[in-house]
């Protein structure tokens, strides 16, 4: 009887489990995320239990009955990514934007548990409440899982493209099957557009961490002109920077940036032929010294009355520069916005390689460059020249790496370095993203007076923009302010993963043709000439895979040793006629020439297996790696020796040792 009500106490627990379970919504991620929050210390117990009950719920537990596994299942599937909403602020801190990152998500989610957790009476909590809080979990883990596969697969694309760039040529891989060549794969880092960097002078200590094979020309913003005179108030350290040094040592190219910022010395400047001709000649020269590739000339604000004046300017400098060295570049820095109407870019345009339009600059609240929206957004500031008929391909859109700080009450602004922005403000703000603006971060008071706004570009708006910018069919971008990301990689792979791509070639080999025996031998014969070419020539250069290939490589060891038996015979034989004939042995000279041409050739030869063996350090090859003496020198010396012992012998020795006639 005992055992009958055990059974049907345990039966009875089961069913009741089983029920409890199923009422529970179980909609999440095969997938466990972790999450971890701070709970508040009055309610910890409480609270933790409530968590262990929410990440239950997120649990795929094996011993499911099927039902309740394909629910969960059909849920799932039927998930749907949530629509982007018309505003993106913040609602109890759920942000439904489709372009917020990996990061972001993964605070709302956190500071969604918290939330929860907080606001929610813990005595009566039901299983309604935690239903309804994986309704609004399930699509941001969802997204936050998506984000997370296509940001691998771009860092295993900026990883690639690393590697790659340290082969400017490419590289190739030979595919083989059953040690037969079928295929080569030629891999090379091709880009889709020019990338122009403008190095402030006042950022030298930073450029040790750029990464120079990203950009192809880095201008240096260096050279402060005096209008009156037409030179330099300070080069700013063109003359001395490392910056110039390694940058052309990266295989960059390096501009010279000309800048002047006060309008009446450029008045002065543009309408005196002396000064221009002076600007003109000495910037040759720095050019010429630090072996740079042309000029940048950054002039503000000159006035509409030297519209004129500037491009006669212009097209003096570019004749004088092209008639100098017909590679030197010529590009001039437009702003976004030609209030002032200085620039005739329509006059301008066949002296000038490229026109780099300023998008780093900002006169009035919000973005420093808006997608769209404004006279100073990069689509209004493009289509602004392209509809002076500039060539598409001439125009640079140069962005910003510094975010701006508006002061509400002060009503003042300030830039912010990227790595500053980083580090003082995101490690405590949130930002927020206007789909046309890019990311922004409001410093609130009080938990109500907004004080201050800073907007910048991370990561995924700066991207949105190249995308921009590449979609417009323009010749490049261009970066301002290079250095203020400093000791962050983030932004440079953004340029990488927009303007650069793995171009993949690939060559079918043919099958091989089973060669005949005189083409083979033929084959041998040519590849043993050439091996002997490089040996005696470049010994240094001779490798074991190239012995390896040699098919006489142990022949002349063979040679020596037939040589040395031959002459010791022949040797021999002539001691023996001499004892036998004497003088009367009329073929002694015969064999004496033989025994001398053999000896000689029996010295070479020891000489090229000494020459081939790595254990002889004399000369050859050596085991050691050292460069050694090459064969024909050693050829000389012996050939040499050989003629400077046979006059001696001839008219030195042989007087001496030649007996004397007696009558």
């Amino acid at each position: 009887m005992r055992f009958i009500y055990i059974i049907i106490i345990v039966f009875f627990s089961l069913f009741t489990c089983t029920i409890c379970f199923a009422q529970v919504k179980n909609n999440a991620p095969v997938i466990k995320k972790n999450v971890s929050i701070e709970i508040p210390t009055d309610t910890a117990k409480v609270k933790k239990t409530l968590l262990k009950k929410i990440k239950d719920a997120f649990k795929f537990r094996a011993n499911f009955r099927k039902g309740e596994e394909e629910r969960i299942i059909a849920i799932i599937n039927r998930l749907q990514k949530p629509d982007q909403p018309g505003d993106t602020t913040i609602n109890n801190t759920y942000v439904t934007n489709n372009n917020v990152p990996i990061s972001t998500i993964q605070k709302q989610i956190d500071s969604l548990f918290l939330d929860f957790t907080t606001s929610v009476d813990s005595t009566k909590i039901s299983n309604i409440d935690i239903n309804n809080l994986i309704d609004k979990l399930i699509p941001m883990v969802q997204k936050k899982i998506d984000l997370e596969k296509e940001e691998e697969k771009r860092q295993s694309k900026i990883k690639q493209i690393h590697n790659l760039l340290q082969y400017p040529l490419g590289t190739f891989q030979t595919v083989r099957v059953n040690k037969i060549p079928v295929k080569i794969i030629f891999k090379k880092v091709v880009r889709n557009t020019e990338v122009y960097g403008f190095h402030p002078y006042w950022m030298n200590k930073f450029y040790l961490n750029y990464n120079y094979k990203v950009l192809n020309t880095l201008i240096y913003y260096g050279y402060e002109l005096d209008g009156k005179t037409g030179g330099y108030k300070t080069l700013n350290g063109w003359d001395t920077a490392d910056v110039v040094t390694k940058a052309k040592k990266e295989g960059c190219k390096v501009v010279l940036c000309i800048f002047d910022k006060n309008q009446k010395s450029l008045d002065n400047f543009l309408k005196n032929k002396d000064s221009q001709l002076r600007l003109i000649n000495d910037t040759k020269f720095l050019l010429k010294e630090k072996n740079a590739d042309g000029i940048n000339i950054f002039f503000e604000n000159f006035g509409d009355d030297n519209r004129y004046n500037f491009t006669e300017f212009i097209s003096l400098f570019y004749k004088s520069l092209k008639a100098e060295n017909s590679l030197y570049q010529l590009t001039v820095t437009l702003p976004v916005f030609d209030k002032y109407h200085n620039y005739d870019v329509g006059e301008l345009e066949p002296y000038v390689d490229r026109f780099i339009i300023d998008f780093s600059k900002k006169n009035n609240y919000g973005p420093i460059t808006p997608l769209k929206g404004s006279d100073y957004s990069l689509d209004a500031g493009i289509d602004r020249y392209l509809n002076k008929n500039i060539p598409p391909k001439k125009i640079v859109a140069c962005l910003t790496y510094n975010g701006i700080l508006w002061k509400y009450k002060s009503k003042k602004s300030e830039f912010k370095f990227y790595n500053t922005i980083v580090k003082d403000y995101l490690s405590k703000y949130n930002p927020l993203y206007d789909k046309n603006n890019g990311a922004y971060i409001d410093i609130i008071k009080n938990k109500k007076d907004t004080i201050s706004q800073l907007w910048f570009d991370d990561v995924q708006t700066i991207s949105e923009k190249y995308d921009f910018i590449l979609n417009k069919g323009i010749g490049g971008i261009g970066i301002w302010g290079l250095g203020s990301d400093d000791g962050r990689p983030e932004l440079w792979n953004a340029l990488i993963d927009k303007t650069m791509y793995i171009n993949v070639k690939t060559k079918i080999l043919k099958p091989p043709v089973k060669e005949g025996m005189m083409a083979s031998w033929k084959r041998r014969l040519i590849q043993e000439i050439e091996l002997y070419k490089k040996l005696f020539n470049h010994p240094c250069d001779f490798t074991k895979e190239d012995s390896k290939k040699m098919f006489s490589d142990n022949l002349f060891i063979r040679i020596t040793e037939i040589l040395f038996v031959i002459i010791l015979l022949i040797v021999l034989f002539c001691l023996k006629q001499k004892k036998q004939l004497g003088d009367d042995w009329t073929k002694s000279k015969l064999y004496y020439g033989i025994l001398t041409f053999l000896s000689v050739f029996l010295a070479i030869c020891i000489v090229l297996c000494l020459f081939l063996n790595p254990g002889f350090s004399g000369f050859g090859l050596s085991s050691s790696g050292k460069c050694e003496t090459t064969f024909i020198t050693v050829l000389k010396i012996l050939g040499g020796g050989i003629i400077i012992g046979s006059l001696a012998m001839k008219f030195l020795i042989s007087p001496l040792i030649k007996p004397k006639e007696v009558p």
